[in-house]
């Protein structure tokens, strides 16, 4: 059997169970042990002994119990980065993506090559503030999460990837010292009453759920920011689409001199909210 063999029968089984096919290729490529290249030259390519059998039991701990692809193969991709990821951690999103590339813009903008402290507050798998702390050297970057759990994950990513990031158990910012020049957070915005897939499940509500309208996070960490902000500062938010409003209209009374702009994730739909202090965000 070849590599497209074995996908067209893995794409023949994600109709049945009404998955997504390009979970079962993200599989496909990552049990295989080959990049996107590679695995599109060998796909007329025979497969080894034993391989197809291997993959068609591992898939169906996806399309039967539900299990993320990223949980089986035990890590996700983010900003190019390969990060450890299990059910202790939310599985990062394309979307949070965009907030690393805000943030980074922003630092070029109005911070030019300055050394700046930077906060992520609920770091789950430390895939924001590692990649920060990766893509800009300049930044002296903490990373906090409430879950023990969750900081184990990160402490390993932040290890195989080489990042100096300083780790610390905090529920927001608890046990978090000194000002900052930039925060960035991604918090749970999944209202309590909201039903998710049965995949997402797999992954830790503490990381999901937000309050009955999921944006208690937002109201909390805006209401504490202002003792960890430098007068100078920026605080940069990814949140769910509908809750734009919302989250503006906390922006506004906590920071009501403060420089605010929302921005659209790629999908054009309401996704993150920056608020600055002084002249950060000012046109």
């Amino acid at each position: 059997m070849t590599y497209e063999q074995l996908l067209k029968v893995a794409y023949q089984k994600t109709k049945t169970y009404q998955k997504e096919e390009e979970a079962a290729k993200l599989l496909l490529m990552e049990l295989s042990g080959q990049d996107q290249h590679q695995f599109y030259l060998n796909l007329k390519m025979e497969v080894k002994p034993g391989f197809a059998e291997d993959f068609l039991e591992k898939l169906m701990f996806y399309l039967k119990d539900n299990q993320p692809v990223q949980h089986i193969i035990g890590h996700a991709y983010f900003y190019g980065y390969q990060f450890k990821v299990n059910q202790d951690v939310l599985i990062p999103r394309s979307e949070t993506e965009q907030l690393v590339e805000h943030v980074l813009y922003y630092y070029d903008q109005y911070f030019e090559n300055q050394k700046v402290r930077v906060l992520d507050l609920g770091t789950g798998s430390g895939c924001i503030g590692l990649t920060l702390s990766l893509e800009e050297h300049n930044m002296d970057v903490i990373i906090s999460d409430i879950s023990e759990q969750a900081l184990k994950i990160a402490a390993i990513n932040r290890n195989d990837l080489g990042s100096n990031a300083q780790i610390i158990l905090s529920d927001l910012f608890e046990n978090i010292e000194g000002t900052f020049d930039i925060i960035v957070s991604n918090p749970p915005y999944i209202p309590d009453s909201e039903v998710v897939q049965d995949i997402v499940e797999k992954e830790p509500s503490v990381a999901l759920y937000g309050g009955s309208l999921g944006v208690d996070f937002y109201n909390k960490i805006l209401s504490q920011a202002k003792k960890y902000l430098k007068p100078r500062g920026l605080i940069a938010f990814e949140h769910g689409y509908q809750q734009r409003e919302i989250i503006l209209g906390f922006a506004k009374h906590h920071f009501p001199d403060g420089n605010i702009i929302q921005d659209k994730d790629l999908a054009g739909k309401d996704r993150f909210t920056f608020v600055g202090t002084l002249d950060v965000l000012k046109s």
